[in-house]
């Protein structure tokens, strides 16, 4: 395993002397953070143990090895002319500084990296200078493009989950009541603000439910009731905030009743769930959308909202990254049909993936990590852009889409000054015990 970092240096110095190519040759750099100077006869020699797996020189080894198998793929099924450099770049702004005196980097087509932001600062007005496309793999901040046309995010930011989720709203709930949940500690206030106003346009009226389906369902919870024990008044039925008379119902069967459509904000520090039983409609779906960053906040509202199913039939949507909050039922998530929006989902039946997982085990004799898929994906994208587009790339990313293995590209300028940002965020939902990609509508 320690060899494969002993091969990578090898493998830099070769770079580091090859000969400059012909013209029609893609030039491409790729700035990982690999901290070389750490892989000493001592770190080589000593016996592997998770202590030493989770030292600096492996941060990233994985994403390089997933860059390196897309880079054959590419040279190998089209045919590529590819001259790739691969630089050592860490945190610090010396190995930048070393990395941009290279006669050779000014002649690139391409710079992935670095991953740090000091270090990316100043290799981007290098690429700025020289007019070469450089993307950045790590971050989520957007004002990293403001005003850098050479400039290229890979991972979208959180305020671009509103556009899948204002359309999985419009196509998918806009007959639900919807309820925004907030711990205000945790959440940022201007984007819960934008996620009540995506909700108020979308939202219907009103929803018409048929009486039959309205008095089955009152029978069957009556029935549970009095297994129960519970006490109740057998002519009246409570629900979204108004009693419905049952014996009106049962002689208009053949009509429906209207309920209306609210969007209800909760402060969850100031009023925990109290407010969804006085509007929660338990003839028809309830969406809930739950906005913060915290993990016993996550912890505690899963629980709490998985009581609330045995009363309503609901569906949870959660923001905006539950995807890294560990530990949280999977049973639970699966009883409150829970949605998630995640730049990084794999599907292990896909074909595409199995097919990568074998060649990283046959390459590398180890599983690949998030980082491998994330490294394969970008080196396969953008490789592939530059050999068919050539110095016209950039301008033709928002039209460039080819399958990729965790996440799809979509990218957008935010202004004719600005650089690319990736927009798409994956959608996916609880069911069973299987992760299933949705559909939101938004054009991604």
């Amino acid at each position: 395993m320690f060899k494969r970092l002993l091969n990578i240096a090898i493998c830099l110095f070769v770079l580091a002397s090859a000969e400059v190519k012909a013209q029609d040759t893609c030039r491409v750099a790729l700035m990982v953070p690999l901290y070389l100077e750490q892989v000493d006869q001592t770190f080589l020699v000593a016996e592997p143990s998770n202590k030493t797996l989770n030292t600096k020189p492996f941060s990233f080894l994985h994403f390089y090895e997933g860059f390196m198998i897309a880079a054959d793929s590419v040279v190998n099924s089209r045919g590529m002319n590819l001259d790739l450099k691969v630089y050592d770049v860490d945190n610090t702004i010396s190995k930048a500084d070393s990395a941009i005196v290279d006669p050779w980097l000014a002649t690139a087509d391409l710079i992935v990296g670095p991953f740090h932001l000091k270090p990316f600062n100043v290799v981007k007005q290098f690429a700025s200078e020289h007019n070469i496309p450089i993307v950045n793999p790590i971050t989520q901040r957007s004002e990293i493009v403001d005003n850098q046309p050479n400039v290229i995010k890979v991972k979208p930011s959180l305020d671009s989950q509103l556009q899948p989720l204002d359309s999985l709203i419009k196509n998918c709930y806009h007959s639900n009541n919807i309820f925004i949940i907030r711990k205000e500690k945790y959440a940022d206030t201007a984007v819960v603000n934008k996620i009540n106003e995506i909700a108020h346009r979308n939202i219907d009226s009103c929803s018409y439910v048929d009486n039959q389906y309205i008095v089955s369902m009152i029978k069957k919870h009556h029935k549970r009731w009095k297994y129960l024990k519970i006490d109740f008044e057998e002519s009246d039925y409570l629900t979204d905030n108004i009693s419905l008379d049952i014996n009106i119902l049962k002689k208009n069967l053949d009509d429906s009743t209207a309920f209306r459509n609210q969007v209800i904000n909760i402060n969850y520090e100031r009023d925990s769930l109290n407010f969804v039983k006085d509007y929660a409609s338990s003839m028809r779906n309830n969406l809930f959308i739950v906005y913060g960053n915290d993990k016993v906040f996550a912890n505690e509202i899963v629980n709490k909202v998985t009581k609330l199913t045995e009363h309503y039939p609901l569906t949870v949507i959660l923001l905006p990254e539950w995807s890294k909050f560990d530990r949280l039922f999977n049973e639970n998530l699966m009883k409150i049909h829970a949605i998630y929006f995640d730049d990084n989902y794999i599907d292990y039946q896909c074909i595409r993936v199995e097919s990568f997982i074998c060649k990283f085990r046959n390459r590398y004799n180890t599983e690949p990590t998030d980082n491998a898929f994330e490294g394969f994906d970008i080196g396969w994208y953008f490789l592939n852009a530059i050999n068919y587009f050539g110095e016209n790339m950039t301008e033709n990313l928002p039209y460039y889409d080819i399958p990729l293995l965790h996440t799809r590209f979509n990218f957008r300028k935010n202004d004719e000054n600005s650089g690319f940002e990736n927009t798409f965020w994956n959608v996916y939902q609880f069911k069973g015990y299987n992760k299933v990609v949705l559909k939101t509508g938004y054009d991604q």
